[in-house]
C-alpha cells in the first residue's frame, strides 16, 4: 500500500495538475494506494502523523515542494516503519536534486513502483525554546530566513510560477530583502572547531543537502549521509559587494570570497544578539536568538534515485 500525501496549491496549482496524471498511472497499473490532500500550511504534518501511527510499514510519498517534504517528515511517529519516496512538484525543489530523484512525475512514479535503490540519510533537527523542527535540505537564521518568509506570501511567486519561472521568484525577493538588510552579531559554535563571533552577520545557513533557495548550491560539500551538517555564514560585507557574491552561489563559488565562512559538525549552535527570521526548508519557523541544530544520522529511509549522489 503506498500512502501519497498531495499539495494540490503547490506550485501555482501545479501539484493538482500532476496528481491527475499520476492518478491515471496508478490506476492503469492497478496499484493499491489511498491519497490524502492537504488544505493548508501544517496538515501534511497531521496527515503524515496519523498514517503513521497505525500499527505495520508504511510507503509515504510527499507530492509537493520542499515544504511539503518538510512538513511530512515532522508528522512521521516511527522512523524505523517508513520508506518515504517524493514526487517533485515545487518552485525550488532542492530536496530532490540534492539527492538526484527524477523531476518528471511519471518518471518519478515509476522510481518509486520499481526501486533499484534505497538509501538512508540524515535528517537535520533545530531546537528553540521549548519546540524542535526537523528539516531535510537546510535551516537558516537571518536573511535567507526572510527571503523565504517573504516567498510563501508572494503574489510574484504565484504569478512567475503560471509562466514557469517560479525560480525567479528568489531571485526577485532576494534583491528587494537585500534593501532592507541589516548586520547583526552571532556566535556560532561548532562541535569540534570551538566558538567564533561574527559581529556583522547577513546569515547563516545551516545545510544538511548541498542546495537550498532554488539552485544555490549554498554548502558544496554538504551530504545527508555524512553524519554531519556544513554551514555557510555570510557577514560584513557592503550590499553592493553581496549582490554580486550571491549568484556566485549558483554554481558553488561564492566559497572563495573573503565574507563568506564555511564549517562543519554535528551540532551547531547559534546566538543573536536580536531575535532575527527563522526557517527550515523554506518554512518560516518565527523570530528567534538562540538555536541549537543537530544531525540526526540515517534517520530517514528513502527510495533514492537512479544515479549515485
Amino acid at each position: 500500500m503506498y500512502y501519497f500525501i498531495v499539495n494540490p496549491s503547490s506550485r501555482s496549482g501545479r501539484g493538482r495538475k500532476v496528481w491527475q496524471q499520476v492518478e491515471v498511472e496508478l490506476e492503469r497499473l492497478s496499484v493499491e494506494y489511498r491519497v490524502f490532500f492537504t488544505s493548508g500550511q501544517g496538515h501534511a504534518i497531521k496527515l503524515s502523523r496519523e498514517i503513521t501511527s497505525r500499527d505495520g510499514s508504511h510507503t509515504l510519498v510527499a507530492l509537493g515542494g520542499d515544504g511539503t517534504v518538510n512538513e511530512v517528515i515532522n508528522g512521521i511517529q516511527d522512523f524505523d516503519r517508513v520508506t518515504f519516496a517524493y514526487i517533485p512538484t515545487g518552485s525550488s525543489n532542492d530536496f530532490a536534486r540534492s539527492l538526484k530523484l527524477p523531476g518528471e512525475p511519471l518518471e518519478a512514479l515509476a522510481n518509486i513502483l520499481h526501486p533499484k535503490y534505497y538509501r538512508r540519510i540524515d535528517l537535520g533537527r533545530m531546537e528553540y525554546g521549548n519546540r524542535q523542527r526537523l528539516f531535510a535540505v537546510s535551516c537558516g537564521m537571518g536573511f535567507d530566513a526572510a527571503v523565504c518568509y517573504e516567498a510563501l506570501h508572494s503574489k510574484m511567486k504565484r504569478l512567475l510560477n503560471r509562466i514557469k519561472l517560479g525560480k525567479l521568484t528568489y531571485v526577485g525577493i532576494a534583491l528587494r530583502q537585500m534593501i532592507l538588510l541589516k548586520g547583526h552579531a552571532i556566535s556560532m559554535t561548532a562541535e569540534g572547531s570551538g566558538k567564533r563571533m561574527f559581529p556583522k552577520t547577513f546569515f547563516v545557513s545551516v545545510m544538511n543537502c548541498a542546495y537550498e533557495g532554488g539552485g544555490l548550491k549554498m554548502c558544496p560539500q554538504a551530504q545527508p549521509f555524512d553524519g554531519r551538517l556544513d554551514t555557510c555564514v555570510v557577514e560584513s560585507v557592503n550590499k553592493l559587494f553581496l549582490s554580486l557574491v550571491l549568484p556566485t552561489a549558483f554554481f558553488g563559488k561564492h566559497t572563495h570570497f573573503w565574507c563568506v565562512h564555511m564549517n562543519r559538525g554535528p551540532v551547531i549552535r547559534l546566538k543573536a544578539q536580536t531575535p532575527l527570521p527563522v526557517h527550515a526548508d523554506g518554512e518560516f519557523c518565527k523570530y528567534h536568538r538562540e538555536l541549537v541544530i543537530s544531525c540526526l544520522p540515517g534517520r530517514l529511509k528513502i527510495i533514492a534515485g537512479k544515479e549515485e549522489i
